[in-house]
C-alpha cells in the first residue's frame, strides 16, 4: 500500500508542466511566475516574456 501511495504521489508530480501545455493547447499560451519571472508557455516549448520596452517582465 505504501509503495502504490508513493508511486502516486510521484505521477501527480511529475505531471504538473502537462498541465501548463494543455492549456496552452486550448488558448495559444498560458504565463507562468517563476522566481519572479514571468514566462510563456506555448505547446512547442517555453520562452521568458518581455515588456514593450524590451526588459524581462518580472511578476510577484
Amino acid at each position: 500500500m505504501t509503495v502504490a501511495i508513493a508511486l502516486l504521489t510521484c505521477l501527480i508530480l511529475s505531471g504538473c508542466g502537462n498541465i501548463e501545455r494543455n492549456i496552452a493547447g486550448l488558448t495559444g499560451f498560458s504565463r507562468m511566475c517563476i522566481d519572479g519571472v514571468s514566462y510563456l508557455q506555448f505547446t512547442s516549448g517555453v520562452t521568458v516574456e518581455y515588456t514593450r520596452e524590451g526588459k524581462i517582465k518580472t511578476c510577484g
